[in-house]
């Protein structure tokens, strides 16, 4: 079997979109705030943080991070009965995050 016979598998170096690595401590400490479980929290933690990740250098960074926002907080509303004051202090400290992610970028 010469090198061109080998089956092509990602290795652990690949790339993958990934957030600065600051910023899942940065949402634990916002998210610390809120009157709801932690593991009640992960899901939407996770799927929040793929989905900036998933933005990368998008042309429009704020309207990708406007819509990962928008889609965080309406599932926390939905899904966990997130209070609309909660709501909306949670949704200025994430907008202090992404911006810090944007400067970051």
């Amino acid at each position: 079997m010469n090198g061109a016979d080998k089956l092509v598998t990602p290795s652990s170096t690949e790339d993958t979109p990934a957030t600065p690595g600051w910023v899942e401590d940065s949402l634990d400490t916002i998210l610390a705030s809120l009157p709801l479980a932690a593991e009640k929290l992960a899901p939407f933690r996770a799927s929040y943080l793929d989905c900036l990740a998933s933005c990368g250098r998008a042309a429009d960074l704020d309207s990708a991070h406007d819509a990962c926002r928008q889609g965080f907080l309406r599932a926390l509303k939905d899904s966990l009965g997130l209070n609309a004051e909660a709501a909306r202090a949670l949704e200025q400290q994430l907008e202090q995050l992404e911006l810090s992610i944007s400067s970051d970028v």
